[in-house]
C-alpha cells in the first residue's frame, strides 16, 4: 500500500551544478518511518544543473519530483510554484547550494511537531561556510529554544534550509509573495502567527556563503531594499495586530537606518531623501529632521564604534580558528 507523503522538501535549482548533487544526496538519504518527497524546481538553468537533477529523479522515482521550467521563472515565482506542488503535512526547505548533514533530521523534526501541536515551525542550527576563504561559524549563538512571533518580528533568526513548518496554514501563498525577494522570512512570519517556533541546538546542515549566491551577488543597497520590501508586505498583513505591527516597525526602522547610513557614506542624497519620506509613513511621530539626527547619532556613537570594532576582532579570530576544523559532509 502506498504511503501518504508526510513531508515535502522544496529545493530551488538554478545554475548550481557545482552544489546541487550534494544538496540532493542530503535529502534523499534521510532515514524516516514515513514517505517524503523532494520537489526540485529547476528554473531553466544554462549549465549542467538539469542533467544532474534528471539523473537523481530517475534513480529515486518515488522520492524526487522534478519540475522542469521551459523558461526562467525567477526566485519568487519559482518558489510559489514549488510550494503549490507540495503534498505533505509539513514543508521543509533545502536550498540547492546548501545541504543537510544529519540522516535523521526530518524524523527528529517531525517527531517534535507531531507531539507539539501548538508549534507552527521548527528549525535548527547550521554551520555557515564561507567558501571564499574556507572559514566557518555556527549560527544562532544564544538562541532560545522556544520563540514567538514577536521574537521573529525583531530579527530573522531562521536559516531557510533548516526550517520545517505545517502546510495547512497556507496551502496557497498570498499573491503578494510574487513582489518580494525575501520569501523565506515572510513565510516564517506568517506561519508564526499560528504557533510557536522551536529551535534545535544541534547543527544539522551547512549553509554555504559563496560568490555565486543570490545575496552575495546583490549589492548592499539591494539587500536592504529586499529586506524592507518584505517587511512592508508583512506590515500590511499584520496591520490589525498592534503589538506585532509595532515590533515589525521597529525592525523596519533599523534596516532603514542602515540603508540611510549607506547613502550617507556614498553621497546618495536623493535616494536618502526618498527613504526618509518612506520611513515617515511608518513613524508619523517623527519629522525628517528627527530621522537625520538619529542616523547621525548612530554614525558618531563612540560606544557603537568600539562595539563594532571588538566584534570584528573577535569574529576574525574565530574565523581563523575555524579553518582547523573539517567541514561536515553528507556520509549517508
Amino acid at each position: 500500500m502506498k504511503q501518504e507523503v508526510k513531508v515535502s522538501v522544496i529545493m530551488l535549482a538554478y545554475n548550481i551544478e557545482k552544489y546541487i548533487e550534494t544538496a540532493i544526496r542530503g535529502v534523499v538519504g534521510q532515514q524516516t518511518s514515513y514517505a517524503f518527497e523532494l520537489i526540485i524546481a529547476e528554473d531553466h538553468s544554462s549549465d549542467g544543473t538539469l542533467a544532474i537533477c534528471r539523473r537523481y529523479a530517475q534513480r529515486y522515482p518515488t522520492v524526487v519530483r522534478l519540475i522542469e521550467h521551459r523558461e526562467n521563472y525567477g526566485l519568487q515565482r519559482n518558489f510559489m510554484d514549488a510550494h503549490r506542488h507540495c503534498r505533505g503535512e509539513y514543508i521543509a526547505i533545502c536550498d540547492g547550494d546548501d545541504y543537510w548533514t544529519d540522516a535523521y533530521k526530518l524524523q527528529k523534526m517531525t517527531n517534535f511537531m507531531d507531539t507539539h501541536p501548538d508549534f507552527s515551525t521548527c528549525f535548527h542550527r547550521v554551520i555557515n561556510y564561507y567558501e571564499q576563504d574556507g572559514t566557518k561559524s555556527l549560527s544562532n549563538g544564544g538562541q532560545a529554544a522556544v520563540n514567538e512571533l514577536l521574537d521573529l518580528c525583531r530579527a530573522n533568526f531562521i536559516t531557510n534550509s533548516s526550517s520545517l513548518f505545517r502546510r495547512a496554514y497556507y496551502p496557497e501563498l498570498p499573491a503578494w509573495f510574487a513582489e518580494i525577494t525575501s520569501c523565506d522570512y515572510a513565510m516564517h512570519l506568517l506561519n508564526a502567527g499560528h504557533g510557536k517556533i522551536y529551535y534545535f541546538k544541534k547543527p544539522m546542515g551547512v549553509y554555504r556563503k559563496h560568490s555565486e549566491g543570490i545575496w552575495s551577488i546583490a549589492s548592499e543597497e539591494k539587500r536592504f531594499f529586499a529586506a524592507l520590501k518584505a517587511r512592508e508586505q508583512v506590515l500590511a498583513y499584520y496591520r490589525n495586530r498592534p503589538e506585532v505591527y509595532a515590533a515589525l516597525v521597529e525592525n523596519y526602522t533599523l534596516i532603514a537606518f542602515n540603508l540611510l547610513r549607506h547613502y550617507r557614506r556614498t553621497g546618495q542624497e536623493t535616494e536618502a531623501a526618498a527613504m526618509r519620506k518612506q520611513l515617515l509613513t511608518y513613524r508619523s511621530e517623527w519629522t525628517e529632521a528627527d530621522i537625520i539626527a538619529r542616523v547621525e547619532a548612530l554614525e558618531h556613537s563612540p560606544k557603537r564604534r568600539l562595539r563594532d570594532g571588538l566584534r570584528k576582532v573577535l569574529s576574525w579570530g574565530r574565523a581563523q580558528v575555524s579553518k582547523c576544523f573539517p567541514l561536515p559532509q553528507v556520509r549517508f
